[in-house]
């Protein structure tokens, strides 16, 4: 059996020091690449790109996405206006995942949303977000897990990792009001919607870091990657 194609929504890196600040780099954390080879899959990474029939090219070789971490979304794409503690945006690469989703739902391809991407499967889908939220950027490791998550039962999340989890946090930004075809499956202690699930479209999105957990040794993490890659299949 060949290995599943996972494309990787990649990002734009601009560098802030050396000899060229400012200068625009295509990228994705390395995490993401390692995660992906080690549970079974061939990454690729996609830049950040406009035109639809050139992401429908791209997608169309994949049997599955990815949506990585990186900004914030610009709140405009929701219908609200900057809060004073919203991040950088960058409408480049939301409209780029935007299309990116629409191609990878209408080609019927799997979708793995992680921090940014789920939030951005929420706005796309119909939601909206909270642009700032306390409490959710760890000191520690980024490795390391730091607060549980409950897993509702019904969900393709349970089956990976159980009714709990220990999850690691990177975020400032979170789900308010949820797309209608989403489901919440996975809630912090505090009441933050940690995962969203579409079943029938084989759409999952996590607001923690499995990539950054996984590629560091986490069995549970690896396991839950292994298993986005066989739906892929």
């Amino acid at each position: 059996m060949k290995k599943p194609l996972i494309a990787i929504a990649g990002n734009i890196l601009f560098m802030e020091g050396g000899d060229m600040p400012g200068l625009p780099r295509d990228y994705v954390n390395r995490d993401y690449s390692v995660s992906v080879k080690n549970g079974g899959g061939i990454p690729m990474i996609i830049p950040p790109q406009s035109g639809l029939e050139d992401i429908e090219r791209c997608i169309a070789v994949s049997d599955g996405l990815i949506l990585s971490g990186g900004y914030d979304i610009s709140p405009d794409l929701y219908g609200e206006i900057p809060d004073e503690k919203l991040g950088f945006t960058l409408r480049e690469v939301d409209l780029f995942y935007k299309d990116a989703i629409e191609v990878a739902i209408k080609m019927h391809k799997p979708i793995l949303g992680i921090c940014k991407g789920m939030q951005a499967l929420n706005v796309f889908l119909g939601g909206t977000l909270y642009q700032d939220i306390p409490n959710h950027v760890q000191k520690s490791p980024r490795h390391e897990a730091c607060h549980e998550i409950k897993i509702n039962q019904n969900s393709f999340l349970f089956h990976v990792l159980g009714c709990k989890a220990n999850v690691n946090s990177f975020h400032h930004q979170s789900v308010k009001g949820i797309a209608p075809c989403l489901n919440a499956v996975a809630v912090s202690t505090d009441g933050i919607i940690e995962a969203v699930e579409n079943s029938e479209l084989s759409i999952i999105g996590v607001q923690w870091h499995p990539e950054m957990m996984a590629a560091a040794g986490s069995i549970e993490m690896l396991g839950f990657f292994r298993r986005f890659i066989e739906l892929c299949c």
